[in-house]
């Protein structure tokens, strides 16, 4: 029995441990869960840092009870083409398309031959050739060279043969018609003279006089008239014929696109001779496309042909503006609150500070001097006097004046108050008039009136804090390398954990919080990221890479309305990306509405959102120092497919096919999207 107690000892010590750690604000919920050890309402922080909002409730929408299925990295494919071929032999006297916007001297600007043969020569003094007159060269019709890869329109003329011949007979056939309408009317005049003639004739001879060979020979020049009239006729009718042969003939010498397109395979060259039906070029269609993915096996009865699901398009696009600020990684990032003139300041591993202006096409910077290497920087809210802080390896913050965008002083104000190590995160609240400061695992709350520390935040944490952002209810939100999220009540004299949630992946350094303090970016793994709600703790959508190399990292911050969550890749296809994705207030997954790559795929290291009306865009900062900047994402309408095709056969996949008009998205060849079916239609 003894030893029996003694074997027993260990593990009621370790239970009785356990129960007294529950007050320290670590959570005891599954893996998966957000709950944590609830608020003590016996801890008194004091009176309210700064006026609190209500807790933000989320009308979620009700649910659907099954998960879409998302078929990812759909294949685009262009499925009708047209063969360009000629209908007759001929030698190629253009391929090229009408474009009088192309300036004079361009390498693709052609002219017909034909009317180049009717512009004069001038000499050249030190030429041995003449050359055309410029003059007249000007008058002439223009056209652009057609290359791979270019596009071209329904009906638009793309390839000119040789019609010499009969552009000859065209001109031949409108000669005559000319000449046979001139013998008309002479003939019409000689018919209308000759019959008032013949008419004196046989009033002369009711009256006694004429003779009747006068008569006769009125008669005949009547006939002759009439005769040289159908004649001419006859001579009319023929040249019709013959343009209208010319015509044609000239038409089947030209030839037109017959579809919306790419111009691929270029098999024939101006100057050479084609033979009727051979091939010159091809054109893909671009109208309509076919987006084929597949689905495990297990959800083939969810899928059928004619569904209709929505097609989200992941079409990659470069930066509008690319500048190599820093020698080391951009460590931090900020946009300021002026409304007319936003900056973008960033701070790096190389102990520097920069300030952008983004609104000047030259992107002119100013310094923002450091001692040390900087990890943090955050810029004060709108409505409050524009000032950016900065945080460096010396474990000191620095207040730097951003008032006079054009004139902003690189010697900064040192606090005099600073943290044991490098100050990794920096943080206003909504009003301005507090700030955060994270270093390792302690967090100080400042007073910005006076710079002067408040306060430092109980040591919750067991690792690093990575991120930190305030709320409108009067909490801050912070993230740290033990994988969880703290919740913290501020009062005016100290702070308290109000809850815990664990369980993160970890995969996520930098998570956002809604402008509004509703929800919170939970990394629930390296390829989802739930959206909580602070008020409960419920899950209020999320967003979802579907593949194992489609991963997140670094970062996962909301837009100015929290109606858009920027996220930056991790290894694997997405290293080097961003992804922006759209996110309703009720709930549900977010849909991805662009993809943006860093040139080089270098890994992104920093980002933020701007907050003005007047100039949306996007900043991000790399792992070799360059910042990149893209107009901000709105939220596009939602395109829509049909399945066509089902193919089950495999017994570990289904192929799903879905069509698609492609007009307005105009989605290339061999790139790639996402479908997401909703098996309840």
């Amino acid at each position: 029995m003894r030893a029996r107690y003694l074997l027993l000892l260990p593990a009621l010590c370790a239970a009785a441990f356990a129960a007294g750690c529950g007050r320290s604000g670590t959570s005891d919920v599954k893996p998966g869960g957000s709950a944590a050890a609830p608020e003590d309402p016996n801890v008194d922080v004091g009176a309210p840092l700064y006026p609190a909002k209500a807790p933000v409730k989320l009308a979620l929408a009700p649910l659907t009870g099954r998960e879409p299925l998302v078929v990812p990295n759909c294949t685009v494919q262009y499925e009708e083409r047209q063969q360009v071929s000629s209908e007759v032999d001929g030698t190629i006297d253009l391929l090229a398309v009408r474009d009088d916007a192309i300036p004079a001297g361009d390498v693709d600007l052609v002219y017909h031959p034909r009317d180049l043969e009717q512009v004069k020569r001038i000499p050249v003094p030190g030429q041995p050739h003449p050359v055309y007159d410029p003059q007249e060269l000007a008058k002439l019709k223009k056209y652009r060279k057609l290359q791979e890869g270019d596009t071209v329109k329904v009906g638009q003329l793309i390839c000119m043969l040789d019609d010499q011949l009969f552009f000859a007979r065209k001109e031949a056939a409108i000669a005559s018609e000319s000449a046979a309408g001139k013998v008309i009317e002479s003939a019409t005049e000689g018919v209308k003279l000759t019959v008032e003639k013949l008419k004196l004739t046989k009033e002369a001879q009711e009256r006694g006089g004429g003779s009747k060979g006068d008569l006769l020979q009125d008669q005949i020049t009547l006939t002759r008239f009439q005769e040289n009239l159908a004649q001419a006729g006859q001579t009319i009718a023929k040249a019709v014929s013959e343009l209208k042969e010319a015509n044609v003939m000239i038409r089947r010498h030209q030839i037109y696109s017959s579809v919306n397109g790419v111009v691929r395979a270029k098999s024939k060259h101006p100057g050479e001779f084609v033979k009727a039906g051979e091939k010159i070029l091809e054109i893909q269609a671009t109208d309509r496309v076919r987006l084929e993915g597949f689905l495990d096996v297990q959800y083939a009865g969810l899928v059928r042909r004619g569904m209709t699901v929505a097609v989200e398009p992941a079409i990659p696009s470069a930066p509008d503006k690319t500048l190599p600020l820093h020698r080391a990684a951009v460590t931090g990032m900020a946009v300021s609150s002026h409304a007319d003139r936003p900056l973008v300041v960033t701070v790096s591993a190389d102990g520097t500070g920069r300030v952008w202006d983004a609104t000047t096409p030259a992107g002119a910077a100013h310094s923002l001097n450091h001692p040390v290497p900087v990890r943090s920087v955050a810029c004060t809210p709108v409505g409050v006097h524009p000032v950016a802080v900065t945080g460096s390896d010396d474990g000191k913050l620095r207040v730097f004046d951003l008032s006079n965008p054009g004139q902003v002083n690189g010697d900064g104000q040192e606090l005099a108050e600073a943290h044991a190590a490098a100050v990794g995160a920096v943080a206003f609240s909504p009003n301005g008039q507090f700030m955060a400061s994270a270093a390792g695992r302690d967090v100080f709350v400042w007073d910005v009136a006076n710079w002067k520390k408040l306060y430092t935040l109980p040591p919750e944490h067991r690792d690093a804090v990575t991120s930190l952002q305030f709320t409108p209810q009067g909490t801050l939100v912070t993230a740290s390398k033990d994988r969880t999220l703290k919740v913290w009540r501020l009062g005016a004299e100290k702070a308290a954990v109000a809850r815990t949630i664990d369980h993160r992946s970890g995969a996520v350094d930098v998570l956002g919080v809604s402008s509004d303090g509703g929800r919170v970016v939970f990394d629930n793994d390296k390829n989802r990221l739930d959206l909580l709600c602070l008020a409960d703790r419920q899950t209020a959508g999320q967003v979802q890479n579907v593949g194992p190399t489609a991963t997140f990292a670094a970062l996962a911050v909301f837009n100015r309305d929290d109606s858009l969550l920027l996220t930056a890749g991790g290894e694997g296809e997405l290293k080097g990306g961003l992804q922006v994705w759209s996110v309703a207030a009720t709930g549900g997954r977010g849909a991805e509405i662009a993809r943006l790559f860093t040139p080089g795929r270098v890994g992104v290291t920093a980002g933020a959102f701007s907050h003005t009306e007047a100039h949306k865009f996007l900043a991000v900062g790399t792992e070799r120092g360059t910042v990149h900047l893209w107009a901000a994402p709105t939220n596009r309408k939602a395109y829509t497919g049909k399945v066509v095709y089902v193919d089950a056969s495999d017994n570990r996949q289904v192929t799903v096919r879905v069509e698609m008009d492609n007009r307005e998205l105009g989605l290339r060849d061999r790139s790639a999207a996402t479908v997401v079916i909703n098996p309840g239609q």
